[in-house]
């Protein structure tokens, strides 16, 4: 049996379902790639105006640059239960961090205008999980609606685990 086999059969037997899945949007890359681009162009106007295609290497250098930088978003997803949230991420390293719902204290909404323009928000999950304290959803859609359904998630899985949280400040 594979290892995603594996992994569904044992959210099955647990009662755990998957409510959502996504990934941030390369949006968030924009700027690294326009740097890209003005290194090529910079890159080819050098070679051609001082005839030496070493300076070529300039535009491999910029299209390695944003290559990365497209892998590290592009490996990265979010996967929401009706018990806890994921993040793996990594390309060739793979990291996992989850915040189990109960464990969640507050949830934000954050708009900014360059995503808005785009219908994208972030999230950002505040929890009581010494490890993973800010837990943050960057660049999803329909962050709106994926918010509420969060807070009534985490409402849900409280009243399950009969879980309060408290602030003793």
């Amino acid at each position: 049996m594979s290892q995603i086999s594996q992994n569904r059969l044992d959210l099955h037997n647990t009662g755990e379902q998957i409510v959502w899945k996504g990934k941030s949007s390369q949006l968030l890359n924009t700027k690294y790639y326009v740097l890209a681009l003005l290194v090529t162009a910079v890159s080819i106007w050098a070679a051609v105006h001082f005839s030496n295609n070493y300076l070529l290497l300039g535009c491999l250098a910029a299209v390695i640059y944003a290559l990365c930088y497209f892998l590290i978003l592009s490996s990265a997803s979010y996967t929401l239960t009706n018990q806890r949230i994921i993040r793996r991420a990594g390309v060739l390293n793979r990291s996992t961090y989850e915040i189990e719902l109960y464990r969640v204290k507050d949830v934000h909404l954050f708009e900014p205008l360059q995503l808005r323009l785009f219908g994208l928000g972030n999230i950002s999950l505040i929890s009581s999980q010494r490890s993973t304290q800010l837990f943050a959803i960057k660049a999803v859609s329909q962050a709106a609606e994926l918010r509420e359904q969060l807070r009534h998630l985490v409402e849900a899985r409280r009243n399950e685990k009969g879980v309060g949280e408290y602030d003793t400040n």
